[in-house]
């Protein structure tokens, strides 16, 4: 089933609320004047807090976040939190990590509840909700609740650890508000249709639930990023689910999103993202919600449009069905008509077209390798069948040419969203466009993306969708590796929006280090490369510590090299280490199996403390 809506420009809420730190998983109450969400900033009780931001009025800036204190926030991690259109209940989840092994980690669904919206939150409560089938073995969990508008449904995942992780979408019901639970019971094979979704939120109209790619296994196919959010919905309450269609930019970007709630109104989505442009590294935004109105796609709500609403009239066609909610409530009625006569007489123009092409790969305005710059990748327009492939050199041209172009710009139609160059050369600056061709027999005209090819192959440039942490392994993950801890770094950057954040400690350990580990041994000698090349900024209040490189083939056989400058960490600018390859023995340069950043001498008993920019580890330069 379609829900034709799109998105407006997303808004950071903004320093007053978002904190240096992660902000994610929150709940907005039913009036629009508290913000519930959890935050790992100073000032709390445990690994993860919930806190509250209020507001006099919706026109109002949000007031300075409150810890809900120590009768809801442990020294455990407390995780998303929803809460009841009563103001009465507030649900969340408490959970911590066990190291094993294996390692896991492990939650439950508890409740908080008081007399009224104003009085303070009683002692929380577990809900003995039963594990659902298939999940009854291994190291099991149940998490991130959602509960519905009329509060007798209470939407949730269930994951499981092990060999094959797993994590998918429930629902518990119950009779009344003051029965209990029944057992989770599993969305069915069209929602759970791959390894691992989570994060649900469910409308407060019951017909619309929003969920993310999980980490607990890999992201679903047909994203944006590491992580994006997906949504699924009914005609009815007692209608099945339809099959999810990925929410698209803006929403859905090239970094990890995890879904959040519509407003009661359904004018604003509430959602938290990793991008840039925050103040931390997991911030809270919101876009508005716009239903497409345009249904004959001529830039105006005119007759035309109308037109076809009255066609649709009593029907469930999708195309119309635009109200109350942009969603939708399942028949064309006079809902849609007062949806449509609110922008009668308008010039229409959406930002973000999800009937458009998008998610180009390598991205707009790019530097790929030639290893990375073919096949080309995109994500299909909503309910697109078909897609024209224009490529050139030329921007114009490409922006210009259409189904009769004879110059070898356009390259076909096609079912498949991927498309092989015939050859990529260095130094290459490329021009492309994707055109959709859907089920209504209408062509979206899509935009020109571009990229140049790089003279160097990318070790990593950090601009990856999964977070730096998923990659390089650190301290945190494992203590061996010292006090180091690595993170996305977006305020200090070479080149891109990215960098690698790394935070060393020597204080307790000699040592910090992170490292990349490839599944597949890497030829550190293909394509005629001779020189590996990293970026670095330190800063003046850096301890001064040894800088090194070391490198691990696939038998294991290891070299470390030193920054020549042992002052280097110091450095308060972009400095390029170049290491010539010729110089690099001990090791098969065929087979790279691992990198490391090490940062300390391991010969003496204590170091000192600082914070690092890694960016751009190349070979170079290309010569065949």
């Amino acid at each position: 089933m379609r829900a034709d809506f799109t998105f407006g420009e997303p808004v950071n809420l903004g320093p007053t609320v978002n904190s240096p730190q992660n902000d994610a998983g929150w709940s907005i109450s039913a009036d629009g004047l508290s913000v519930y969400f959890i935050s790992d900033r100073e000032g709390g009780y445990g690994l993860e807090d919930i806190w509250l931001s209020t507001r006099a009025t919706t026109k109002d800036p949000w007031g300075p976040p409150e810890n809900l204190g120590p009768v809801i926030n442990t020294a455990l991690y407390e995780g998303t939190v929803s809460i009841s259109p009563d103001g009465r209940e507030l649900y969340f989840d408490r959970g911590q990590v066990v190291e094993g092994p294996p390692w896991h980690y492990t939650s439950e669904i508890w409740v908080a509840k008081r007399a009224d919206k104003n009085a303070a939150w009683g002692e929380p409560e577990k809900l003995d909700l039963a594990v659902p089938e298939g999940f009854t073995e291994g190291f099991t969990m149940l998490a991130t609740s959602s509960l519905s508008g009329d509060g007798l449904e209470l939407y949730l995942d269930a994951w499981r650890f092990g060999d094959e992780p797993q994590a998918q979408l429930h629902v518990a019901k119950r009779e009344t508000t003051e029965a209990p639970w029944g057992k989770p019971t599993s969305l069915g094979p069209v929602v759970n249709n791959w390894s691992s979704q989570g994060f649900p939120v469910i409308s407060p109209d019951g017909l619309l639930l929003l969920f993310g790619d999980c980490w607990v296994g890999p992201s679903r196919p047909g994203g944006y990023g590491s992580a994006d959010v997906w949504f699924t919905r009914r005609a009815t309450k007692d209608a099945a689910w339809s099959e999810p269609v990925n929410l698209g930019p803006p929403i859905s970007t090239a970094f990890y999103d995890i879904p959040g709630a519509p407003s009661i109104d359904g004018s604003t989505l509430h959602f938290a993202s990793m991008r840039p442009g925050g103040q931390g590294s997991g911030d809270m935004w919101q876009a508005p919600i716009l239903p497409l109105v345009d249904f004959d796609r001529d830039g105006k709500v005119a007759l035309g449009d109308l037109t076809l609403l009255v066609e649709s009239w009593g029907t469930d066609d999708p195309e119309c069905d635009i109200g109350a909610m942009p969603w939708g409530d399942g028949v064309v009625d006079a809902a849609d008509l007062e949806v449509l006569m609110d922008q009668w007489g308008q010039e229409v123009h959406y930002l973000y077209d999800p009937r458009r092409a998008g998610g180009p790969k390598p991205s707009d305005q790019s530097t790929p390798d030639v290893e990375q710059a073919s096949p080309l990748h995109w994500v299909p327009g909503r309910y697109s069948t078909q897609h024209d492939v224009y490529i050139g050199t030329d921007p114009v041209r490409v922006a210009e040419a259409d189904l009769s172009d004879t110059t070898g710009i356009l390259r076909g139609r096609q079912e498949g969203n991927e498309y092989a160059l015939p050859a990529v050369l260095p130094n290459q600056t490329l021009y492309w466009r994707i055109d959709e061709f859907g089920t209504d027999a209408l062509l979206i005209k899509g935009q020109v993306w571009s990229f140049s090819v790089a003279d160097y192959l990318i070790v990593d440039d950090m601009e990856s969708p999964d977070p730096a942490w998923q990659r390089w392994w650190d301290g945190w993950a494992d203590p061996n590796y010292g006090g180091s801890w690595v993170d996305d770094g977006f305020t200090m950057v070479h080149t891109g929006e990215k960098s690698m954040y790394l935070s060393y400690d020597n204080n307790d350990v000699p040592i910090s280090q992170t490292e990349r580990s490839w599944e597949t041994p890497q030829d550190w000698t293909r394509k005629g490369v001779d020189t590996l090349t990293l970026w670095l900024h330190g800063s003046p209040d850096n301890a001064a510590e040894p800088l090194q490189v070391r490198l691990v083939d696939s038998a294991s056989n290891a070299v470390v090299i030193t920054h020549p400058d042992p002052a280097v960490l110091l450095s308060d600018g972009w400095q390029q280490w170049s290491i010539p390859l010729a110089t690099v023995t001990k090791v098969d340069l065929t087979a790279i199996q691992s990198m490391a950043l090490v940062i300390g001498d391991a010969t003496t008993k204590e170091g000192g403390t600082g914070e690092l920019y890694i960016d751009d580890i190349r070979l170079s330069p290309v010569s065949r």
